[in-house]
């Protein structure tokens, strides 16, 4: 076999994709999740189940922030078109904890959210950005596909570990811009796509009063749908793992699609769709 380099694409062929992904099931998402809609982007919003409804006030830097969360049925009805994905049960510190309390935060939560969105859920995110290899092995036993750090990437590779799933940067970096017009303007070089990853908290909105910093971002964003899949992070997740799945004959000329998701790549200068079942002949 020659030497060839084939290139995970995403759907439709694009060589970016772009999500987000938003703590804790607050009131402020109700102003979020209209800034994404009007302007077509996907995010995944990580809830603690046990603390639906809680009425709260108070941040470490605002006393007066309105953090309290969604009751269950206007989360669901609002969280339409998104991913909910697990963000254990009250919210713990899972390093802090015993493994059969920490398994206890995170299948509890699991499986309550499982029953009110109706799927199994495949995305996770540490509580505090906390976690060690205990908690990621007990997130893998219970069966999640991904879980998301606090930690700034500031850049564009797809994860290594998707259970480590390092984000691009915070929404209130100061590089925030920068990073985008960098992703949406350049193309990616080297056979490698290109991933955007951006979180927060939709309350710090309110605690800093930069609404603004969400509907820019989201107006610049949707200026380049043409070039980038807009995917929630369950999305991402399992395209990744399908595309790891394609099986390939000796000679590489053969490719198979086991998956149930049709994969997009690029060999020999040419972008090639292959659906489920299907064996490309190149």
């Amino acid at each position: 076999m020659n030497k060839r380099n084939d290139t995970l694409l995403f759907p439709g062929g694009k060589c970016k994709a772009l999500t987000l992904s938003y703590d804790d099931g607050v009131r402020q998402d109700r102003r979020l999740v209209e800034i994404l809609n009007r302007y077509g982007l996907t995010a995944t919003f990580n809830i603690s189940f046990g603390l639906f409804g809680v009425e709260e006030r108070g941040v470490s830097s605002d006393p007066n922030v309105d953090v309290s969360k969604l009751e269950q049925q206007e989360a669901l009805a609002l969280y339409a078109g998104h991913e909910i994905a697990g963000h254990c049960l009250r919210h713990a510190n899972l390093t802090g904890l015993g493994a059969p309390a920490a398994m206890y935060e995170i299948l509890e939560d699991k499986k309550q959210l499982e029953h009110l969105a109706g799927r199994p859920l495949r995305s996770f995110a540490y509580p505090y950005g906390a976690f060690d290899p205990q908690v990621q092995l007990l997130l893998e036993l219970a069966g999640y596909q991904s879980a998301r750090t606090t930690r700034s990437t500031y850049g564009f590779d797809l994860p290594q570990n998707l259970l480590v799933w390092d984000p691009t940067c915070h929404h209130r970096d100061p590089r925030l811009m920068e990073l985008v017009e960098t992703f949406c303007r350049q193309q990616p070089r080297f056979f490698r796509p290109w991933l955007f990853y951006l979180w927060g908290h939709a309350y710090e909105f309110d605690q800093h009063h930069n609404w603004q910093v969400m509907e820019d971002f989201a107006r610049f964003v949707s200026a380049f749908a043409d070039q980038i899949w807009f995917a929630s992070n369950g999305d991402i997740s399992d395209y990744l793992l399908a595309w790891k799945q394609l099986q390939y004959s000796a000679d590489g000329r053969m490719i198979r699609n086991p998956s149930a998701l049709a994969l997009w790549l690029q060999a020999e200068g040419q972008v090639h769709c292959i659906q489920p079942g299907q064996i490309l002949t190149l």
